[in-house]
């Protein structure tokens, strides 16, 4: 059964009594899992061993659910003991949820791969769980994410008026089931249902049309029924490749599926090529949903820096004998040089300084969307402009996709239908890398084939 601290520090003891030895202490509110009674005082598990807490402090509800955090920081470690001095046991990324077993001064007692763990409880939001209920989708098309966030990976989808299981509360998100497994939804547009006396939802009448909110989906909700979605979800968990042709599959799955078709290869390849390429997103949600790019300093050297070398070098730099490397750039001429790449505010900084040198020149210059394609192939995509093909990619996924697949020639084609992914990168991505960028897709090949 499940209980609550009421006093506003309750000692934690290895006996059940007042002689027992102060293991640590529970603040009020905390809730707690008890395990059993002894004369009095309660059994319950604390740094993963049995303890002792006085009764009278603790009020019992069976109806109450653990708590549970959500991490704050970017990244929090997950020690062996509740002190710096704990070993690290791992790492929590930014909104990760977590189990807590205790609060004690400073520190959370957690849950952590099937152990016990500890972090600061500085850097973790705290919530109650709620029982299980059931909602609604008010939104036309909703997305699901990893975790409670905004700039969580994408799941999938659900379509307005789906049925869903509430979990629990997070802040301004829930935590429902999804695909056999856990993602999670912008509370504000579930609307959760009325339950009956036996603990079931009410219906709601078919012609209620639900609030009229827009959906939490990704920055283009147009194109989601455009033939994006695959015919099912896949879980996202595993390794990091798994995770990341999950999530690519669950969001472009179907159009990656037609087009893979097409130019009769495995479907797996051009996920992967996708993940290695910008890890599946054509948009960044940390830079105003604006379109992911890479600013290629030698690239705006040879479009325009060789017509004014001067003034070329007192802003961009690189290395000349790698041109890949050491891009760097500065506003004025005495300013500090800065690093930009893997920075998509500091690229878009880059790219609009150069814009207002010579806006063709920058745009010829940058890779595009999730596929990256270099502005100087625009002709071979169909567009008639770098200034088309820079405006269609902005506007949506689908064209940054389609584009990917019209720039494969048809050595590059053969060279996927051959599973040879070093001879395909050599052409992608430019033979300077192409044992770097061959193994990676292979990787994520690898990891679709495992988990789909």
């Amino acid at each position: 059964m499940m209980g609550s601290i009421t006093a506003t520090l309750l000692n934690v003891r290895d006996q059940p009594n007042v002689h027992g030895r102060v293991l640590g202490e529970l603040v009020k509110g905390m809730v707690i899992e008890v395990y059993g009674q002894q004369h009095g005082w309660f059994e319950i598990q604390f740094q993963g061993r049995p303890a002792f807490i006085y009764g009278d402090y603790v009020q019992v509800d069976p109806q109450k659910q653990r708590q549970v955090g959500v991490v704050s920081a970017d990244l929090l470690n997950v020690r062996s003991r509740p002190s710096l001095d704990g070993l690290i046991k791992g790492k929590l990324a930014k909104g990760a949820v977590v189990e807590v077993v205790s609060v004690m001064s400073g520190w959370l007692e957690i849950s952590y791969q099937g152990e016990i763990g500890y972090c600061s409880s500085t850097y973790v939001q705290l919530h109650q769980q709620e029982s299980r209920r059931h909602g609604m989708v008010t939104a036309s098309l909703l997305n699901v994410r990893l975790r409670p966030g905004k700039d969580a990976p994408v799941l999938g989808q659900l379509t307005g008026e789906s049925r869903v299981v509430i979990e629990s509360s997070l802040g301004d998100w829930y935590k429902i089931v999804f695909n056999n497994d856990k993602g999670y939804v912008a509370s504000e547009y579930v609307r959760v249902l009325p339950e009956a006396d036996d603990g079931t939802s009410i219906p709601i009448a078919a012609n209620d049309p639900g609030e009229p909110v827009p959906p939490e989906v990704n920055s283009h909700p147009t194109e989601n029924s455009n033939g994006l979605l695959p015919d099912y979800q896949i879980p996202v968990a595993g390794s990091s490749e798994e995770r990341s042709v999950a999530a690519t599959w669950n969001q472009y799955g179907g159009l990656l599926s037609s087009l893979s078709r097409e130019k009769q290869f495995d479907v797996a390849c051009s996920v992967a090529v996708l993940c290695v390429e910008s890890s599946g997103n054509g948009f960044d949600s940390e830079n105003d949903q604006r379109m992911v790019i890479r600013f290629e300093n030698h690239k705006f050297w040879k479009y325009w820096g060789r017509t004014d070398p001067e003034q070329f070098r007192q802003h961009f730099t690189y290395d000349s004998d790698q041109v890949w490397k050491g891009h760097k750039w500065r506003q004025s001429p005495d300013s500090p040089w800065q690093s930009f790449h893997g920075i998509q505010r500091s690229e878009w900084e880059v790219l609009d300084f150069a814009r207002s040198i010579d806006n063709t020149a920058a745009l010829l210059s940058i890779s595009m969307g999730a596929p990256q394609i270099m502005g100087f192939n625009y002709e071979g995509i169909g567009f008639q402009s770098v200034q088309e093909m820079f405006k269609a990619f902005s506007e949506g996924i689908g064209a940054q996709i389609t584009g990917m697949f019209e720039f494969m020639s048809p050595a590059m084609i053969r060279f996927l239908q051959q599973r040879d992914f070093t001879g395909f990168a050599g052409l992608y991505n430019g033979s300077g890398q192409k044992e770097v960028y061959g193994r990676r897709i292979k990787n994520h090949y690898d990891a679709f084939k495992r988990i789909a």
